[in-house]
């Protein structure tokens, strides 16, 4: 494979990434482990500066463990117990049976080592790619930050954020396609972190987007949330909290295994739920829809 060179984005000994509010620092002592970022996630690249998260990268065959597993993916990652601390094994076919990418963390996710196999330093592989980039949110996020919904943030004209939940073919991308103009940005089309502060709720834009591929690096008050559904009408119906807290939890990214991050998951959602409203959006997937929330608008 063509060697690539550096990136210009990215200092060969260190790097700095920002989603949700939350820096990631990424700091190599060999000056031949290069990479590039995809277009979305360099949007996400930020000057150097003090971090939540610190992981070291070393090209190095990843040591074994015996810890206990705590969940399988059933295809590219596992993730264990690893004495006071995590340890996430990622798998490709093109390493074989071995782990190419193994990072052990501390229980709070906010200091790693990351192992690099050197057959995958040599190809240039991210030491962020997926699954190691989302796993780790998942789990900051879980730790009493915010929580990750499938949804499609828009900013509007007020500069007010509108969140649009649903799974995928809900119409997320439809929903950020029909704003057009109306949309001052769009901070992602399926992926939005959501996090409380100071009594305010604030979606952040992240470099996982849908099929229109629409990321900003961005934060943006949250004013009301929607939940979608595809009908033959066009209508907003409010609903019971519960209902409304348990329609958000099924379009998070719940961390099964970690029974305190489950738990606090759907704290935030009560507290979405109890200050801003969450009601249901039927729509036709036509612009109608669009000037039927700006009329709601609160």
């Amino acid at each position: 494979m063509r060697r690539r060179p550096p990136p210009k984005m990215i200092d060969t000994y260190s790097c700095f990434l920002s989603i949700g509010g939350m820096t990631i620092a990424f700091h190599c002592a060999d000056a031949s482990v290069t990479w590039e970022w995809d277009a979305p996630t360099s949007r996400f690249v930020v000057p150097p500066g003090p971090a939540d998260v610190e992981i070291s990268i070393t090209t190095a065959r990843p040591p074994s463990s015996n810890g206990e597993l705590l969940f399988d993916s059933g295809a590219v990652w596992r993730l264990f117990r690893d004495g006071d601390g995590f340890r996430i094994d990622c798998h490709a076919p093109m390493f074989g049976d071995e782990p190419y990418r193994v990072v052990r963390f501390n229980d709070s996710f906010t200091r790693g080592e990351l192992f690099l196999a050197p057959a995958a330093a040599a190809m240039h592989v991210n030491p962020f790619e997926y699954p190691l980039d989302e796993v780790l949110i998942a789990n900051l996020l879980g730790r009493g930050r915010g929580v990750e919904l499938h949804s499609c943030g828009i900013i509007d004209k007020q500069g007010r954020g509108r969140l649009f939940v649903g799974m995928s073919g809900a119409g997320k991308t439809t929903t950020a396609r029909l704003w057009g103009d109306e949309a001052a940005g769009i901070v992602s089309d399926d992926r939005v972190i959501v996090r409380e502060e100071d009594g305010a709720f604030w979606m952040y834009g992240t470099p996982w987007h849908g099929e229109a591929e629409l990321s900003l690096a961005t934060r943006i008050p949250l004013a009301d949330v929607y939940l979608l559904v595809q009908a033959p009408t066009n209508e907003i119906r409010s609903l019971p909290r519960p209902v409304a807290v348990a329609s958000l939890f099924g379009c998070t990214f719940p961390l099964f295994y970690d029974e305190t991050a489950l738990s606090f998951t759907l704290e935030i959602l009560e507290r979405l739920a109890t200050i801003l409203p969450v009601r249901e959006l039927r729509f036709t997937r036509e612009r109608e829809a669009v000037d039927l929330v700006l009329r709601e608008a609160v």
